[in-house]
């Protein structure tokens, strides 16, 4: 049996889809159903999956947004394994990819399967965590004679924008070069939980907890910005990652956009813990916050973030801007 490659949305294979991937938790479960059934602008989606009548025996799925991708989903029904269809999917879809102009490729998966079928399609370890019951891991596979790192020749002028679900591979790339949003964590910690953390900021997003903001060099993403919304009032929260190095636009856009929205201070709770040095005098506002040309994002081996709740975490060593 060889796989069908669906684009998604296809909202006609929905039922087939929920109905295989059951046991998945959310927000994995929400993001493929937003995908599948819905469509998301902007994003390329596409699924490889095995049918027989009215129920699909096994499946996996890749999110595109320009050059980078997420694969994953890769699942086939227990009574179904080991006729090697996990390793057609993944073939399909590697093709699909690599025809559409992917570059770079991650995956999030467990010490196990690593040898067992990934590291045969030309994926690489990015990093490991011991986990219970087997090791966490990311992964990467690279189009030849790219540099392994997307951001290592984004350097310019940033542009920030509004982030949706379709920015999601982007999301994913930055933290795992790049640290995350708990400074006490390794980047390797904060690397293999960037896909649920960075669905978890989307999901929060969608319901109106949080607005999202990322600075982006071309196609590639700098920084990611988070501002709590979901309580009116004078003062609200935000993040900005990676702490010490995204460009400074992406902060004055998070101030400006709180100004918007009718706060009047804006704590950025994280950014003692990341060591990092209010601007100067400790006060910023919309118009005097200073919004110079993306800078390259922190060294990957840095001291990595953590992760916060969207109504911001509460914290007395905040750093505090007034707008």
């Amino acid at each position: 049996m060889k796989p069908l490659l669906v684009m998604a949305p296809a909202p006609a294979r929905w039922p087939a889809l929920e109905n295989l991937y059951r046991h998945k938790g959310q927000p994995w479960l929400a993001d493929i159903e937003a995908r599948v059934r819905r469509g998301v602008l902007g994003a390329q989606d596409a699924y490889a999956i095995i049918p027989d009548g009215g129920q699909v025996l096994a499946a996996a799925g890749i999110s595109k947004r320009g050059p980078l991708g997420v694969l994953g989903h890769v699942f086939t029904r227990p009574e179904h394994r080991r006729r090697g269809f996990a390793r057609q999917l993944v073939e399909t879809l590697l093709a699909w990819f690599d025809m559409v102009g992917g570059r770079w490729l991650y995956l999030g998966t467990t010490a196990e399967l690593d040898a067992s079928l990934y590291a045969k399609f030309g994926f690489a370890p990015l990093h490991r965590v011991a986990w219970t019951p087997f090791d966490r891991i990311t992964m990467q596979r690279v189009r030849p004679g790219t540099p392994p790192d997307p951001l290592a020749d984004a350097t310019g002028t940033a542009r920030v924008r509004p982030l949706t679900r379709a920015d999601w591979p982007a999301m994913v790339a930055l933290l795992q070069h790049r640290p995350g949003p708990d400074p006490r964590l390794p980047l390797a910690e904060s690397a293999v939980t960037a896909e649920v953390f960075t669905l978890d900021l989307i999901g929060h997003q969608e319901r109106g907890a949080a607005q999202l903001r990322g600075a982006y060099f071309g196609d590639r993403l700098l920084g990611l910005g988070t501002l709590a919304t979901e309580k009116p009032g004078e003062r609200t929260y935000a993040m900005v990652v990676p702490h010490r190095d995204a460009p400074a636009a992406l902060r004055a856009a998070l101030l400006e956009l709180a100004r918007e929205r009718g706060y009047a201070h804006v704590d950025f709770p994280m950014d003692a813990l990341a060591g990092t040095e209010p601007w100067p005098g400790g006060v910023g506002t919309a118009a005097r916050a200073p919004a110079p040309a993306g800078e390259r994002p922190a060294a990957a081996n840095e001291a990595a973030p953590v992760s916060e709740p969207a109504g911001g975490p509460s914290s007395s060593a905040a750093t505090e801007f007034t707008i």
